[in-house]
């Protein structure tokens, strides 16, 4: 069997050489691969990421790298990776090693015992506990209003089998979100707990703001609940506002009032989040590719 290691890069020049050394170590030791490779996914990064990658090529043939035009963003990197790729086992690893390449043996085990889908279980991490709340919050709303199954604490880290590869593929989005495809395709699974490290050079990519947008995004691509809330609304206020109205024995100007300030807030939340998913709609018809390769940067 070939494992694939998908890595994605965007200015982490400093960490691309301990990742590599800290990882081939460990896929050196993996008893039964056929070979392995270490796929860079280069989201176009400004920095000197792409020149460490290729001083590595230099050495060792089994890294590789794509470089995409212009930055796409995390998942669309994945699915840049996963595309490019021809193995048996693929696995998802960010380069910064918070993740840790070490649990690749544990990952490797589990597949070998029948499991399709071998992931990381992040237990606690070193963060302010305002934004642990918040990610927690996250986590289990999400999982409460997603139209399918959601893997809590899960991210991307782990390894699966080239048919779970082809079916997170399979869907034609240009909004990847991958632990809400692994999620819907289902197979068997196996979690690994571990505790996620600190960075141990440069700088997180992830802002409060682009949190937010991640999650967001996780949110829109796995649940219409949204939507639906929308006619909960509506029926509420179908049967609420008559009843109060007799209720408190309202005038016909007062009932005036008061209907054109709940049509207000209700207009307020409808046409914005049903203005999302259209946007959302629109592109997906649109189909632009979720990823765009620099043949002239890259080396497979």
């Amino acid at each position: 069997m070939k494992l694939s290691v998908i890595v994605p890069v965007h200015n982490e020049s400093p960490n691309v050489a301990p990742f590599y050394e800290r990882t081939r170590t460990v896929l050196n030791s993996l008893d039964g691969l056929t070979g392995w490779e270490i796929l860079f996914v280069n989201d176009a990064s400004n920095d000197d990421s792409l020149a460490e990658i290729l001083k590595l090529r230099a050495k060792d043939r089994r890294v590789k790298v794509v470089t995409l035009s212009r930055r796409f963003g995390y998942h669309a990197v994945l699915a840049a990776g996963l595309s490019t790729a021809e193995s048996d086992l693929y696995a998802m690893i960010d380069v910064d090693c918070e993740d840790p390449p070490e649990l690749f043996p544990q990952f490797y085990g589990a597949i070998q015992n029948g499991v399709q889908v071998a992931y990381g279980i992040r237990s606690n991490r070193e963060e302010p506990p305002m934004l642990t709340f918040m990610r927690k919050l996250f986590y289990y709303a999400n999982r409460g209003i997603a139209d399918s199954e959601t893997i809590v604490w899960m991210a991307e880290f782990s390894m699966i089998t080239k048919q779970v590869r082809d079916a997170i593929l399979t869907p034609r989005t240009t909004y990847p979100f991958f632990r809400a495809e692994l999620g819907y395709v289902g197979f068997k699974r196996q979690g690994i707990s571990y505790f996620r490290a600190k960075r141990q050079h440069g700088r997180s990519h992830y802002s409060l703001m682009r949190m937010t947008k991640f999650a967001v995004a996780g949110i829109l691509s796995s649940s219409t609940f949204l939507l639906r809330l929308v006619l909960y609304v509506a029926a509420f206020l179908g049967v609420a506002f008559p009843s109060a109205v007799l209720l408190l024995g309202l005038s016909m100007d007062a009932t005036a009032k008061l209907a054109g300030i709940l049509s207000f807030y209700f207009l307020l939340l409808t046409v914005p989040t049903i203005a999302l998913y259209l946007a959302r709609t629109y592109k997906n018809g649109v189909a632009r590719p979720v990823f765009v390769i620099d043949q002239t940067q890259s080396h497979l």
